[in-house]
């Protein structure tokens, strides 16, 4: 039987979104193949999860690789971090592969896509790329490198344009990344094809409610704007937070959900402009514990800092859609998620420059607005349901291998 070998730096029993991701996909995998997981050991998380295994069958191999903790939220340690794991991740996989094995490598940690190139080169197996995170065009809006003529992304671009023209198949998640990427394939000749494969919607465990749930919110009728996720670098977070400063409607509340690099200057900001009683810290959440918290808003907010054009599709939009709730999407408008949006008609588009329009649809609203709101939320939940669910999105998976 056919065996694929799945490198990744997150898994079982992480709880990030790339841990879940890829674990679904492992499972869906060994319905048809052997699968062997090659990933870090200890939890990505501070607090250490759960570790159970009742899902695993004889036909999913886990290979664990130990790792010092290190602060990921200082770019010297993560890069550190990186370098390491992509040593220990490529050396177990050169250890197992064998000839007709095939390599699924996510872009995470991005180093792994250099070595595994050269691994592809040698022994010539399938390889294919699930593309979350695009390096190193990333960095430029993370701020890590300062413009595209630096010395060191030029390097870095050759380099890494190179490693992905190694891959048979580069999977990607929306329209706007696989134009990103055959642009990087442009001197491929290889013709490594690029597919796309959405994320999916948690159809069973999300669906919406009729009334929010959680304590905080229930004392003050608000329309709650919610963000659920990562507070880092290329969510453009700061800059939502300057536009609602300057925003007075009485009927807005406005909640943060999940730890992450900004989070103590988003925090800051908040208590230096006294935004205590309109805006809402309330800090990670298990997964278990998305349905209440996605249920527990009238808008989510999903956001992309400039420049993040086709460089990642925020994996929580289908969530949101499954919850049933509108999407208020601020970045690039040709973005997939802002095209999903236009095209069904469940929720919100501005570009992030828009300052003043994004701040005028905000003082607009009001509770005459909630019955539009549920008719987005029920559109959102009906595409979840017929395109997004978890069957079909893997089920493009298994077609493609």
């Amino acid at each position: 039987m056919k065996r694929i070998w799945i490198v990744t730096e997150l898994f079982y029993p992480d709880e990030t979104s790339t841990a879940y991701i890829l674990t679904e996909i492992a499972k869906g995998m060994s319905k048809k193949y052997e699968v062997g997981v090659i990933c870090g050991s200890r939890s990505y998380d501070e607090k250490e999860t759960e570790k159970k295994s009742s899902f695993f069958n004889e036909r999913i191999i886990i290979k664990r690789v130990s790792m010092p903790r290190l602060n990921k939220n200082k770019l010297f340690f993560r890069l550190v971090r990186f370098v390491l794991l992509t040593i220990q991740l490529s050396f177990v996989l050169l250890q197992n592969l064998k000839k007709g094995d095939s390599i699924f490598v996510v872009t995470n940690p991005a180093p792994l896509l250099l070595v595994v190139a050269c691994i592809k080169r040698l022994k010539g197996n399938p390889y294919y790329i699930l593309v979350h995170d695009v390096f190193p065009e990333n960095m430029i809006p993370a701020g890590i490198v300062s413009s595209s003529t630096s010395c060191l992304y030029v390097l870095l671009k050759r380099m890494f344009d190179k490693a992905y023209r190694q891959a048979d198949v580069l999977i990607v998640l929306g329209r706007d990344m696989k134009e990103v990427m055959q642009k990087k394939l442009a001197q491929n000749k290889r013709k490594t094809q690029v597919e796309i494969v959405e994320n999916w919607a948690e159809v069973g465990a999300i669906f919406p409610h009729d009334s929010k749930k959680l304590k905080d919110f229930t004392v003050d009728t608000k329309i709650d704007i919610q963000y659920a996720g990562n507070l880092g670098r290329v969510q453009g977070l700061m800059e939502w937070l300057s536009l609602i400063k300057e925003v007075n409607n009485p009927c807005l509340r406005y909640s943060f959900w999940g730890k992450g690099a900004l989070r103590e200057t988003m925090v800051r900001f908040m208590e230096d402009n006294n935004l205590k009683d309109c805006i809402y810290f309330k800090g990670e959440y298990r997964r278990e514990e998305q349905n209440v918290v996605l249920g527990n808003c009238d808008i989510a907010l999903v956001t992309l800092a400039k420049g993040m054009y086709g460089l990642g599709v925020p994996s929580k939009s289908y969530n949101i859609m499954a919850a049933g709730k509108p999407i208020l999407f601020i970045g690039d408008l040709r973005s997939e998620i802002a095209l999903e949006i236009q095209e069904n008609e469940i929720g919100f588009c501005f570009d992030a420059e828009d300052v003043s329009k994004i701040q005028t649809f905000l003082s607009g609203l009001s509770f005459v607005s909630i019955p539009k709101l549920r008719e987005m939320g029920g559109r959102a939940r009906k595409l979840a349901e017929t395109r997004y669910s978890k069957e079909i999105i893997i089920n493009k998976y298994l077609h493609l291998l």
